[in-house]
């Protein structure tokens, strides 16, 4: 039995108490000195030349590695880059030591993450055409660039705390250092965090008459550790490096919902009981090579990447009726391995001329095996596209420039011809070639020393989630789907324009425009000749437009607050989709319509203190299945940090999400067919998310 309302109430009430003290120390701290003695950010601030931002800069603001610095540059906004498949449509805006790091798994910002703050020497921001294949598309650059021959390393110590008053600890480290001729790297990250929320479900019919009324208790425990590993070595002319990375993690995910039928939970005397438990296993390995060599002007390039997973996924679910006593469970699992092999070379001119091109090649190899079953009261239903096997054989032969025109203009763009092989056996059956040509143009144009303006035109080509060829689960939504063996890539024309403007020496602007012509867009559809209870799936649906605009403001507070800094984002974006299911125009899948975000925070330089809030505004997204239209929305929401440095040489931060509660509202609007039938029923989860709070411990060696 579930009591809800008042179960977490003593929890809540500790996170206030918790919250309340750390923000009234804030009362005590010196804030006169700091507000007196603006000079180190001043000192700072005078040693920047021509965007180049040396350590001694973002040392008021303590940070522990070269991700914290990033995220402290004045007018810049940091991109992650993607996760696709291969690796040369992948880049993000930020450079170490001048190139891409190698590996790919944890992404752009697990290799920041490992390099000590202590490690940087200094960053500088790039402009305009920097390089044609690096950071191929990205108008502003930050290159991290690396103390020579210093030994440094980075701890840090955290817990983290459920509403329900769970905690998992987890342990970082990292280490920087010359082993004989090698530089190398290594870090771990080892821990966990829970969760914990609840939520009151309401189920009615067309007519908005109650059918049940549910609560729900969610709680879920991941388990993680990572471990990677760096080494680099000049050999004559060139550079060798290879990484590593292994790891794994684990889920535990538990549902459990009391039902009571025609009317609202009293906490007590529920008709039906319905609980899941789902697991998860994640297993990886990653091996990587990387050699660079330069003769006279001209680079070469080569990278070999191995990537090795396999994750495991299984739910049960058991339901209970007391008023009429009966019992009914389901089971469902799927196991998936996946490998990626990955042969890359690029030849690039990286002399004074103001014409550089770069020609390349890369190939890559990915396969899925995968394997689910469905058991049904004991009975084994039959699924389409249980046991799967996709094959790719991709390649692609590109082309690309950066011309610098005059000072103020300059052109980056490249041609990529891509060709792959899709083969899909085990129960389902297919074979598909694909060839497509990829052109990309980009003119940055600096208005002024203070502004730029960027016009981007690209086609790009989305990559297939293979696990999309295989059934899947839902077991929240009783959904299972099914796998399509005719998936092929959608496709995007993108025209994207980007006006940025540097106003101030921490104070920035930037608008960006964007229009999106997208063909093939991959939806939820019914799967022919679908066999068993899965009729439909993800497939190709059709065209769609999307367009939209970003703005980013960084806007300094020091006229109120003396070191203060705002950071204000806002997202506008709309769509158009003709959905054959209804026979008229609908919105796409997966994205916000409209939010607005902020993060505020103030140094106390002289204090060694920092305390903030982060604001997430009201949202809701809304996704499209064949029967069914789900939309996902919540309330304006908060998070607090008070952070110091001034105790035993470390740094200390807590924090506080959800600091007012998170209260989320997903809506299931359920047809009695597919969405061109008439409304038959409603679901609607109210989601209720009490304060969490993050203790962290920072320390340098």
């Amino acid at each position: 039995m579930i009591s809800i309302h008042n179960k977490n109430k003593k929890a809540f009430v500790n996170t206030q108490t918790i919250l309340i003290g750390s923000l009234c120390a804030l009362l005590f701290i010196d804030t006169s000195a700091a507000q007196e003695t603006p000079s180190a950010e001043s000192k700072a601030l005078t040693e920047i030349k021509q965007d180049k931002y040396p350590s001694s800069y973002f040392e008021q603001y303590a940070p522990q590695n070269s991700l914290q610095m990033i995220e402290r540059l004045p007018g810049f906004k940091f991109n992650e880059g993607e996760n696709n498949r291969g690796f040369g449509g992948n880049a993000g805006n930020v450079l170490i030591d001048g190139a891409r790091p190698t590996s790919k798994s944890g992404g752009l910002s697990g290799a920041l993450n490992r390099i000590p703050a202590a490690q940087v020497d200094y960053i500088e921001i790039l402009r305009g055409g920097v390089s044609a294949g690096e950071t191929s598309g990205q108008s502003i650059i930050a290159n991290v660039v690396r103390k020579k021959g210093l030994t440094s390393g980075r701890w840090a110590a955290k817990i983290r705390r459920a509403p329900d008053g769970k905690s998992i600890p987890n342990i970082e480290a990292a280490i920087n250092t010359n082993i004989g001729d090698w530089k190398t790297a290594f870090d771990i990250d080892i821990g966990g965090s829970p969760g914990y929320r609840t939520a009151l479900i309401e189920k009615r019919d067309a007519n908005g008459t109650l059918i049940t009324a549910a609560d729900e208790e969610f709680t879920h425990r991941n388990k993680w550790l990572f471990a990677n590993g760096e080494g680099a070595i000049k050999i004559g002319e060139g550079l060798l490096t290879l990484n590593t990375k292994i790891g794994g993690d684990e889920g535990e995910f538990d549902t459990n919902r009391d039902v009571y039928d025609g009317r609202q939970p009293n906490g007590a005397n529920f008709d039906r009981n319905r609980s899941i438990i789902e697991n998860s296993e994640f297993n990886l390995i990653e091996l990587s090579i990387d050699w660079v060599e330069t003769s006279e002007d001209w680079k070469l390039h080569l990278i070999g990447l191995s990537v090795k997973s396999d994750q495991k996924y299984d739910n049960e679910v058991f339901s209970e009726n007391f008023l009429n006593p009966e019992q009914s469970n389901s089971q469902f699992s799927q196991d998936s391995d996946k490998s990626e092999l990955i042969s890359r070379a690029t030849y690039g001119f990286v002399g004074s001329d103001s014409f550089k091109p770069e020609y390349g090649i890369e190939i890559a190899q990915n396969k899925l095996s995968n394997s689910s079953q469905f058991f049904d009261n004991g009975i084994q239903v039959e699924l389409n596209g249980a046991l799967v096997n996709v094959e790719e054989l991709r390649s692609e032969i590109f082309a690309s420039f950066t011309y610098q025109i005059s000072k103020d203009l300059s052109i980056e763009g490249g041609i990529t011809s891509e060709f792959s092989e899709i083969e899909v056996s085990g129960e389902l059956l297919n074979k598909q070639s694909f060839q497509f040509i990829k052109p990309r143009l980009t003119a940055n144009y600096k208005l002024n020393k203070d502004s730029q303006l960027s016009v981007s035109a690209e086609r790009r080509v989305g990559q297939l989630n293979f696990r999309d060829f295989a059934a899947s689960s839902d077991p929240a939504d009783g959904n299972i789907f099914s796998g399509n063996p005719d998936l092929s890539p959608d496709t995007s024309d993108e025209l994207t324009i980007t006006y940025d403007w540097s106003f101030s020496e921490k104070g920035s602007l930037k608008f960006k425009v964007f229009h999106h012509w997208k063909q093939d867009i991959l939806e939820q559809v019914i799967i022919p000749n679908a066999q068993g209870p899965d009729g439909q799936g993800l497939g190709n649906a059709g065209d769609a437009k999307f367009w939209g605009i970003d703005t980013d403001l960084k806007l300094p507070l020091d006229w109120i607050l003396e070191n203060g800094l705002i950071e204000i984002s806002h997202v506008y974006a709309d769509s158009e989709f003709y959905d054959p299911v209804i026979g008229g125009n609908r919105t796409i899948n997966g994205y916000i319509h409209d939010w607005l975000s902020f993060k505020f925070r103030q140094d106390l330089v002289k204090s060694k203190f920092a305390w903030g809030i982060e604001y997430w505004g009201e949202f809701r997204d809304t996704n499209y299945r064949v029967n069914e239209r789900v939309t996902f929305g919540g309330n304006d929401r908060f998070r607090a940090f008070i952070e110091t440095s001034r105790y035993f040489g470390v740094k200390f931060e807590l924090e506080v999400t959800h600091l007012n509660t998170g209260d989320y509202t997903r809506s299931r609007f359920i047809h009695g067919g597919d969405r061109s039938l008439p409304l038959a029923t409603t679901e609607i989860a109210y989601r209720h998310r009490e304060p969490e709070i993050k203790l962290s411990v920072f320390g340098t060696f």
